[in-house]
């Protein structure tokens, strides 16, 4: 379903007050942001007429029209009014009557809530059809249908008004999620030096890793299951890497995203740390589209950047360092409803950037020119939705298609022919049935999704030569100079993935005194994982002097021929002869192949008697992989302690998932062949090494959670608070072993993974999410706030970091002058000790404008740095020492204007402005620079609807 609320505005008189603030709030509220809740009433059933000019459109769209400028809440299920039109409304009319007049030639009826707000809902069967249907089905049902489908937007829900108006810059569906309490976003997303990248945000819930959330689309996994952890780009010759999701999806095309982070249903598996739920949107209109064109770039950025590397910075060679960037958003959606029963939506969506940068660090202009290369990333997406939702029929479907590549082009700093290419992200079918019986209602959907992580080079070789008058692209100031060609190669990996999904959600039924809903579930899983080196690559190190004298100083080799590839007969710079190289590393082409067969299983019961509510539910998970079947319980009770308060408490257990990469690079380094040679240029007989990495026994990985929380909702407060405190307790966790001494592995040294990683975390929540709007003269307004206490203790970063004896000992270090454990030291990352997060939306309806404003305080953290050792009761510690760094501030905003061009056409212009105060926030430090957040930065979109 996909809920749809239009703010209100009481027809009030606002009752201003004088409020101390500080300057960044100050800003909001000159830019109509933060609006008191005491300053309207809410909105009754006795307004005034007005007189009203709606023109013929969708029902949905006419209603949304109606309620913004009579000035109420209606909230509804979108998805009842697909196809359905409106002649419009004409003349005066009140609210009531207005509604009336609308829905009068509908099956539609709309009713006021508790809260001031309008719903709409299915009008009553007559007395004789409702009393036979409820003898037949339980006249329970009804009204919590009802409830169900007018839940209102919140922090944790966010519906498609909500989407569309919030700022994200990059457009990703994660860095929708600013105002959520319970997520932190990397440090790195909004980084000065690295403003070029697109790539979607990496979010941590519950202090728990990024690639341990389960991302879902219309029901179906976008998380990355091959190597998500893996971040190293250039330095590795047989890994790739990657991203938590495995598709780039673009927000305009969704509806709605729902966060899910504590007493998450045993419907849901596969993650420690959430679940983010998107759903698509599904076409609305009998004929529409519209098209965009966005824009950003660093002329419209304050970058920030230390003035220890501001030079560095300006003369970039590297991809860490992006001085300038051009970001490209090009944007077509068209849909369709043919009849009221089905619909099709197709959306197109290819977003750019483009990096200049130069290739080497110097100039040389004696020899080669360091010139300026262009790095680009480009995401595209194409999405198709069909839905099928024949009016009174038990029965629907819908059929979802994402195509969403991926492909980023890099090159090797320094290095001449290095180009090479990063494609990721693929493809998501997925097909949705959905039958209503007297007993249940039942779900089937069937999926299949093939995405990939891999690489392609220019060249087969990878060279270092020492710098000469031959080889002089590279520095021949340095000490000892170089001039490096080549790259790493060209690697495929690919997961295909085939599944099914059932669920029966059963009937509410009474047992005795006590009411019961009952869920229950199944899914079976089939995944084929590749890794494949498509051609050999060959891997020249260890250069030498060639001869003086004979055959060899002319790079001849005792069979007379020359070798070209490897050897030099020109004079390096400081050398007295030729050089050659010693050592020859063939990456050879091959592949090998994984396999996963997973099942997962739920149950899940709600009772309620009185003011009471347990839910039971237990989900057991079991695949190949990791062996083994894991049952998590599931459970939460309730309590309604008075009608505006609600309490519960809750303990769970969440089961992560299994990564290939913990397979495929178990058999990566059985694909090399080491040859050495000496200054006659003969090559010795290849050596075929052993596994570098090994896969030990392994268990998956799990959190614990206990958590407690209330909220209490009046129509005083015009919006639910909610306070709730959770603790994670992660074990098992898989981190990446260091063991010497291992004859089976390549040079006795195994990288073995293991589940010796572990974490902790606390978290103390406040939220309110504004049920309904407010007005301030003609304005509608909304609002939400959250505030969070955060603590995450972790003994590891990721899974793909190296993991020593020491950490395995969890020995004791000396951390800010104190002997602790190896495990208690702070996380590093998505560890911020606290957050406050405000958000605003405010709406002009009879000027087609709306300015949205989020004001996120994120408090100072401390940063760990290594400073020597330190001699504890005779044995020698590793010292840590802190620096703090301090709180950081920003104000994002979000100017949407969208006026009428002629009947149902429209102009659509989108401003967002990161930033908007300037603030320099320090983002990380180390021994040598400081790193700062992106300042004021620019976007924006224009766009065509109709």
């Amino acid at each position: 379903m996909n809920p749809v609320a239009n703010n209100a505005v009481p027809s009030s008189v606002s009752r201003k007050r004088g409020l101390r603030m500080r300057p960044v709030l100050a800003a909001m509220l000159a830019a109509g942001a933060i609006l008191p809740v005491f300053a309207a009433e809410p909105a009754v059933r006795a307004m005034p007429a007005k007189v009203y000019a709606l023109p013929s459109a969708p029902l949905a769209d006419v209603l949304n029209r109606f309620a913004a400028e009579s000035g109420v809440v209606l909230v509804f299920d979108a998805d009842q009014l697909r196809g359905v039109q409106s002649k419009g409304l004409q003349g005066k009319y009140d609210v009531s009557s207005g509604f009336q007049a609308l829905l009068a030639e509908s099956k539609f009826e709309v009713v006021m809530g508790a809260s001031g707000g309008y719903m709409l809902r299915a009008r009553p069967a007559p007395v004789r059809d409702e009393q036979a249907a409820l003898e037949r089905r339980g006249s329970h049902t009804l009204s919590e249908i009802t409830v169900e489908a007018s839940t209102l937007p919140t922090v944790e829900r966010l519906d498609r008004e909500m989407i569309r108006n919030m700022p994200a810059i990059n457009g990703d569906m994660t860095s929708q999620l600013k105002l959520n309490p319970n997520i932190q976003f990397d440090e790195s997303a909004l980084a000065a030096a690295t403003g070029g990248e697109i790539a979607p945000a990496e979010i941590s819930i519950h202090g728990a890793k990024p690639y341990q959330n389960e991302i879902l689309v219309d029901g179906i996994s976008i998380s990355n299951d091959i190597d998500p952890g893996n971040k190293v780009t250039s330095t590795s010759v047989d890994q790739i890497p990657g991203a938590s999701q495995a598709l780039a999806i673009d927000s305009s095309i969704l509806c709605e995203i729902d966060v899910k982070d504590s007493n998450v249903s045993a419907e849901y598996g596969r993650f420690t740390g959430g679940v983010v739920s998107a759903t698509v949107c599904s076409a609305r209109k009998k004929f529409g589209g519209n098209v965009s064109v966005g824009y950003t770039s660093s002329d419209w950025s304050k970058l920030y950047i230390d003035p220890a590397r501001q030079e560095e910075f300006e003369n970039s060679s590297s991809d860490q360092l992006q001085p300038r960037f051009r970001k490209w958003t090009y944007k077509t959606t068209v849909e369709a409803r043919p009849s009221e029963d089905w619909g099709v939506l197709m959306n197109v969506v290819r977003r750019k950037s483009e990096i200049p940068l130069k290739r080497f660090s110097t100039e040389n202009a004696n020899t080669t020119t360091s010139r300026e290369v262009t790095q680009t990333r480009q995401q595209d997406t194409l999405l198709v939705k069909a839905d099928y939702t024949p009016a009174g029929s038990r029965h629907k479907g819908e059929v979802t298609m994402v195509y969403a590549p991926s492909s980023n082009t890099y090159f090797m700093e320094n290095y001449r022919d290095s180009n090479y290419t990063i494609d990721s992200g693929g493809l998501n079918l997925s097909g949705k049935w959905e039958s209503r019986y007297d007993l249940a209602k039942l779900t089937h959907q069937v999926s299949y999704s093939k995405n990939e992580q891999s690489r392609r080079s220019d060249v087969d070789y990878y060279r270092a030569w020492r710098w000469s008058d031959d080889k002089n692209w590279g520095d021949p100031t340095r000490t000892n100079p170089t001039s490096g060609e080549g790259a790493r190669g060209d690697i495929d990996q690919e997961v295909r993935t085939v599944a099914y999904k059932f669920g029966a959600a059963f009937m509410p039924f009474n047992l005795g005194s006590t009411k019961h809903r009952v869920n229950a579930g199944l899914e079976l899983r089939r995944q084929d994982a590749d890794y494949e080196r498509l051609r050999d690559h060959f891997y020249y190190l260890t250069p030498s002097n060639l001869l003086t004298t004979g055959n060899s100083s002319r790079c001849m080799m005792p069979d007379g021929t020359v070798d070209t590839q490897a050897c030099s007969t020109t004079r390096p710079l400081r050398y007295t002869a030729g050089q050659y190289f010693g050592r020859l590393m063939t990456y050879r082409a091959g592949k090998f192949d994984v396999s996963n067969n997973s099942w997962a299983a739920y149950a899940e019961d709600e009772a309620t008697w009185r003011d009471l509510s347990l839910r039971v539910g237990v989900r057991g998970d079991r695949d190949s992989l990791a062996g083994g079947t894991n049952f998590a319980p599931r459970l939460r009770l309730g309590w309604q302690a008075t009608d505006p308060l609600s309490l519960d408490v809750g303990a769970n257990r969440y089961y992560g998932r299994s990564m290939f990469a913990f397979a495929l690079q178990e058999k990566a380094n059985t694909l090399l062949a080491t040859q050495t040679r000496t200054s006659n240029l003969v090559w010795g007989t290849p050596v075929i090494s052993r596994p570098l990495n090994r896969l030990e026994d392994m268990k998956s990985p799990y959190d614990d959670e206990f958590t407690v929380g209330g909220t209490y909702e009046s129509q005083a407060l015009a919006g639910p608070v909610s306070l709730r405190f959770t603790r994670r307790t992660g074990k098992d966790q898989v981190v990446r072993l260091v063991r010497s001494g291992q004859a089976d592995c390549n040079g006795g040294t195994c990288y073995i993974f293991s589940n010796d990683g572990g974490s902790v975390s606390k978290d103390v929540t406040l939220s309110w999410s504004n049920s309904r709007a407010f007005k301030i003269g003609d304005v509608a307004n909304r609002m939400w706030v959250a505030v969070n206490k955060s603590d995450v203790e972790s003994n590891y970063a990721t899974y793909a970091e190296n993991y020593g004896n020491a950490m395995l000992r969890d020995d004791l270090i000396r951390y800010d002058g104190r002997i602790i454990r190896n495990s208690e030291r702070p996380a590093e990352n998505y560890n911020r000790p606290w957050t406050l997060r405000i958000g605003a939306m405010s709406t002009w309806p009879a000027q087609s404008l709306t300015v949205s404003n989020i004001l996120r305080i994120r408090g100072g953290y401390e940063k760990i740095l290594r400073n020597g050792s330190y001699v504890y009761e005779g044995a020698s510690l590793e010292n840590y020492e802190k620096t703090r760094l301090p709180q950081s501030n920003a104000i994002d905003t979000v100017v949407n204007w969208n006026p009428r061009v002629y009947r149902s056409q429209r102009l659509d212009v989108k401003l967002t402005i990161e930033n908007i105060t300037n603030q320099k926030n320090k983002m990380t430090v180390n021994d040598t620079y400081a790193s700062y957040e992106r300042g004021r930065t620019f976007a924006l979109e224009i766009g065509y609807g109709f």
